[in-house]
């Protein structure tokens, strides 16, 4: 009988690694300039080639992402933005810790062609492309001239404009002329977006020519704040657009080598959040045309290190003629999604970059790799998707990390840890590789059901649906898709919520009264000693931590039994314990049992519970005020502002930078009435209702919490 079970197709596709750096190589000790889940990463190849690392860190012990290496703390007064875009204190400190190169990761200084410049001449060597280099790209505008040059295809657009410094003008009204201008020769919709940085920030779509010249105005103040400059790009933009980009390797000899495409297209806010390699439904004389572009462009610049060249691709045209292809960016520099590469060619880019700083020169047969696989990996972001992706930052009381076949985890966060609103919201990435494309969603699939991230609010929810039950599953997509399927993923977390809740507040209620024994307790400080902790249940492994075996089981509640737990004093009054369990389900199938996690955070008088089951977080809080009822952090926090409906609250922590609303003004739901700035983006809070403005209770440049009270209604 031929057996059910579909060809095996197990392979990891893990890199082959080289040992180690050449035992001539200078690079003994390297600073890396980074933070979070890329300084780890970086840390982890650096210690495989025999370097050892220095690293920022504003605790007293080296956080978790940084544990396995050896890493060399300089302790800070205050860990912020503003110390890691410090090009002199970054070389002061790599100097002063006796390091002989820097690594700049991804975002902050990473593309900054004067700080490559800077760490030269202090003697040291510079992990990435050369400053001319960076120079030449660092610009939008000034890179669509070089692409024309180079003879890659570009889309029609103004090369480059400053909406808000008129001196460079001469008149205030230049600019604005400028952009009407072109809007009326080109047509609408125009994709506004910042000359310098990426990542969707200082990005706009304008639809007609009222909002033009506003919302310019708004895309170049998010690109200053997040950029130091705030010239922007604009282009006629693409309906129905595929983003696909190619990883380029180059040496300091002129080889220039594609190491394939991804296909980024899933994104919110102009920003990716799963990633794909090799890219998707391309004819293969586009993928090769697409790959000669950028080997030329990096070529015309003299170009190396590791570095990516993106595009925008036509997505309505079918795969089986060629696509065409526009020439949107170059990014000088290692990208977030560089692991899905990494994971289908067998090449650590990290090590590569090391190599080349050091003068090492490419195999001739890296123009022969071909993918193997398939590969796609998925940011988790700590916000809030019911809220338009508002950043929710606030603690983190368990975050675990599934392993198995084919999975790769970059962490930045610890067991328990807090995103600040200092950094940008994202806390890790999960990457799945399979042999082929279906294979690895349902990997991606599976480990995002099985992961737990216990905070306010997470994109967890939507990543599994995107990867495990959309369209996306079956085919390529464009840039539009989330927004136009937001329709069909909030039905479909409302059906499965509701499959659930039944068994989630069975779990929650086990939880709860696991605590009220005198052992056993998840509420006071004992630890059982039954009981194995759940750090000791996961394994380092060369990207990430993978699980063992589960211990066994210990019964708490009918159908509810507690695995493990694990205890963390965060500060005097804050305790956080977490764990596993099972709970049967009520779906008619007698005995099934579902496995779930658990974390309980107490501060003073008040507990907070949650509970992950398949992929679903459910939020209790008890306090000296009562219990309330059982739902998701995301909602609790919709609900509490709609039940005051005489305010209008913060919905992120940030700055004020502008007010569009004043006191007796008249409006309509969906009004505009200020803009805050958080994590390096600008979110507009907008009236819930119709009324009257009574009171505006903030002022431009004050920094509010989530929640605080912003706007007050009259009666």
């Amino acid at each position: 009988m031929k057996s059910p079970i579909k060809s095996p197709d197990e392979s990891n596709f893990t890199p082959n690694f080289t040992p180690n750096l050449p035992s001539k190589s200078p690079l003994k000790r390297l600073f890396i300039a980074n933070r979070g889940e890329i300084a780890r990463r970086i840390a982890i190849t650096a210690q495989r080639l025999g370097i050892e690392t220095v690293a920022l860190t504003d605790r007293v012990t080296p956080p978790a992402y940084l544990a396995d290496v050896v890493t060399h703390l300089h302790q800070v007064a205050e860990e912020t933005t503003g110390l890691y875009l410090n090009c002199a204190e970054m070389i002061r400190i790599a100097k002063a810790r006796g390091c002989d190169a820097i690594h700049p990761g991804f975002g902050f200084l990473s593309e900054n062609a004067e700080f490559a410049e800077a760490v030269t001449r202090a003697g040291l060597i510079w992990v990435g492309p050369s400053a001319p280099a960076i120079y030449a790209m660092a610009s939008k505008a000034a890179a669509r001239t070089l692409a024309i040059k180079a003879q890659v295809p570009c889309i029609e657009g103004l090369d480059g404009i400053d909406v808000l410094d008129p001196d460079k003008n001469h008149d205030p009204e230049t600019a604005a002329n400028a952009l009407r201008k072109f809007a009326r020769a080109t047509g609408f919709p125009l994709l506004i977006k910042a000359a310098f940085g990426g990542g969707g920030k200082g990005m706009r779509i304008v639809h007609d020519e009222v909002a033009l010249v506003e919302q310019s105005h708004r895309a170049a103040s998010e690109a200053k704040n997040s950029f130091g400059n705030g010239l922007l790009v604009v282009e006629r933009y693409l309906e129905s657009p595929r983003h696909v980009e190619v990883q380029i390797l180059a040496d300091k000899s002129g080889q220039v080598f594609a190491i394939g495409d991804r296909d980024c297209s899933l994104q919110r806010r102009h920003q990716k959040i799963i990633e794909e390699a090799p890219a998707p439904g391309l004819h293969p004389s586009t993928r090769k045309a697409m790959h000669a572009a950028a080997i030329g462009l990096a070529k015309s610049v003299g170009y190396d290190s590791a570095g990516t060249v993106e595009f925008l691709v036509d997505g309505k045209a079918p795969d089986t003629a060629p696509q065409a292809f526009y020439f949107l960016e170059m990014n000088t520099r290692l990208q977030v999604e560089h692991p899905v590469s990494e994971e289908v060619f067998g090449l650590d880019l990290v090590e590569w970059q090391l190599r080349i700083a050091c003068g090492d020169s490419m195999p001739k047969n890296f123009g022969d790799l071909e993918a193997r696989g398939h590969s796609v990996e998925a940011r988790i972001y700590a916000e809030d998707v019911h809220q338009n992706f508002f950043p929710a930052p606030g603690l983190v009381s368990a975050f675990v990390t599934p392993g198995g076949p084919g999975i790769r985890w970059e962490i930045g966060l610890d067991l328990v840890d807090v995103v600040t609103t200092k950094f940008d919201p994202m806390v890790a990435k999960l990457v799945a590789t399979a042999a082929t494309r279906e294979a690895a969603l349902g990997r991606l699939a599976q480990a995002l059901k099985s992961m737990f991230l216990a905070n306010p609010a997470n994109n967890v929810a939507m990543l599994t649906w995107l990867a495990g039950v959309s369209e996306f599953r079956k085919k390529a997509v464009n840039t539009h898709f989330i927004a136009d399927r937001m329709p069909e993923f909030l039905d479909w977390e409302k059906s499965e919520r509701s499959q659930l809740e039944a068994a989630a507040a069975a779990a929650l209620d086990a939880v709860v009264h696991a605590g009220n024994g005198n052992s056993n307790s998840i509420f006071n400080g004992a630890t059982n000693s039954g009981l194995v902790p759940l750090a000791d249940q996961l394994a380092r492994s060369a990207f990430g931590c993978r699980p063992s075996a589960p211990t066994p089981a210990l019964q708490i509640a009918a159908a509810v039994r507690l695995h493990s737990e694990k205890i963390t004093d965060q500060t005097a009054t804050t305790t956080t314990r977490s764990g596993l369990g099972s709970v049967e389900m009520p779906d008619g199938d007698q005995g099934r049992q579902v496995p779930f996690h658990f974390a309980v955070r107490r501060t003073g008088g008040d507990k907070f519970m949650f509970v992950n089951l398949m992929g679903h977080n459910f939020f209790r809080e008890q306090s000296r005020a009562g219990l309330s009822s059982m739902t998701n952090a995301a909602d609790s926090k919709s609900a509490a502002r709609l039940a005051n409906a005489r305010q209008v609250s913060a919905p992120v922590p940030g700055k004020i930078v502008a007010i569009k609303a004043s006191p007796g003004l008249e409006v309509e739901a969906g009004t505009p009435l200020l803009v805050i700035e958080s994590m390096k983006m600008e979110f507009e809070v907008k009236s819930q209702r119709q009324g009257r403005v009574e009171s505006i209770d903030v002022a431009v440049g004050e920094q509010v919490s989530a929640g605080q009270t912003v706007v007050r209604w009259s009666e």
